[in-house]
């Protein structure tokens, strides 16, 4: 039997797919995995999906069904959670981590799967408004809007899918996009069909209106500049994501602060090695999240059987 010479052998920081693949696979493996998620919501983004798409399955199940799944599967492999972020890193000479209670661990090796969080719009009212009208969660807060009016900006896969979910039980859905409408092919055939939903083109939301809770939003003509106030009472940004690394060394960093790794999820630190949305380079779909975290895991089981 191997000694149990480090009890957090490997340390990964993210409870999305990429993270909760990592470790489950390093674990099956025999290896000591202790898992670090700083948000009550495992599975991250794909968690507030209402219905995931793309893994070749029969039946319908939500992005939390998919992340509950993977969750016990880490359990049961006994894969130690720790329900906190991660506050730093060090590299050098070997991996050190500090979580956000102040607990220091020393990895053999370290994976980042911490994934990315959806960008904020960044004007008046929206902080302030926040859980009273303002939701990035169409599955966990649509309920509350029912039969009423809201809004839903971005252009991409993930606003398209939101105003889905808001289509069957809000009154109006009303979408502000900047640009043509990106999302995948299916989901523009589907809310083209939605009589209930309407578009305003070439807008962006320059500020949240409201007194105990949303009751509209100002948009700005982003080709004209004439603004004009849309009233609604629930507002759900989806314009984008960031990744999640301000617990990283600068170094490991790209300018737009995504991890640099290449197709061996190796970064430029020994020992440290990044899968999932974080990484440079994420195609962005839910099967490539679970693969690179197995990836990640291979490779990082190759670096551990190189120093034992």
């Amino acid at each position: 039997m191997r000694p149990l010479r480090n009890q957090c052998e490997v340390a990964v920081i993210g409870g999305g797919l990429a993270g909760l693949s990592a470790a489950c696979h390093m674990a099956r493996l025999g290896r000591l995995v202790t898992l670090f998620e700083a948000s009550y919501m495992f599975g991250g983004l794909v968690a507030t999906v209402d219905e995931v798409h793309g893994l070749g399955v029969p039946g319908k199940f939500s992005g939390q069904d998919l992340a509950v799944h993977l969750l016990d599967a880490a359990r049961k492999a006994a894969v130690q959670i720790v329900e906190a972020g991660v506050e730093k890193i060090e590299t050098a000479p070997q991996p050190r981590l500090r979580d956000a209670e102040g607990r220091d661990y020393k990895p053999e090796v370290i994976i980042v799967a911490s994934g990315a969080s959806l960008r904020k719009l960044g004007v008046p009212g929206e902080e302030e408004f926040l859980g009273r009208g303002v939701s990035r969660c169409a599955t966990c807060d649509g309920g509350f809007f029912r039969g009423q009016d809201v809004v839903v900006t971005g252009s991409g896969d993930a606003a398209v899918e939101e105003a889905l979910v808001l289509a069957k039980i809000c009154r109006r859905v009303i979408m502000v996009c900047r640009s043509p409408l990106k999302a995948k092919r299916e989901y523009v055939d589907r809310i083209a069909s939605r009589d209930n939903v309407t578009f305003i083109w070439d807008s962006q939301i320059t500020e949240v209106l409201g007194e105990q809770g949303v009751t509209g939003v100002r948009v700005r003509d982003v080709k004209t500049g004439v603004q004009s106030v849309v009233e609604c009472t629930g507002l759900f940004p989806f314009i984008g994501v960031a990744p999640n690394t301000g617990f990283l060394p600068a170094a490991l960093l790209d300018r737009n602060g995504h991890v640099q790794a290449g197709d061996d999820y190796r970064t430029a630190a020994p020992r440290v090695f990044a899968a999932g949305a974080v990484r440079k380079g994420y195609g962005g779909n839910i099967v490539q999240a679970m693969a690179e975290g197995i990836g990640a895991a291979e490779a990082a089981l190759r670096e551990l059987e190189n120093i034992s």
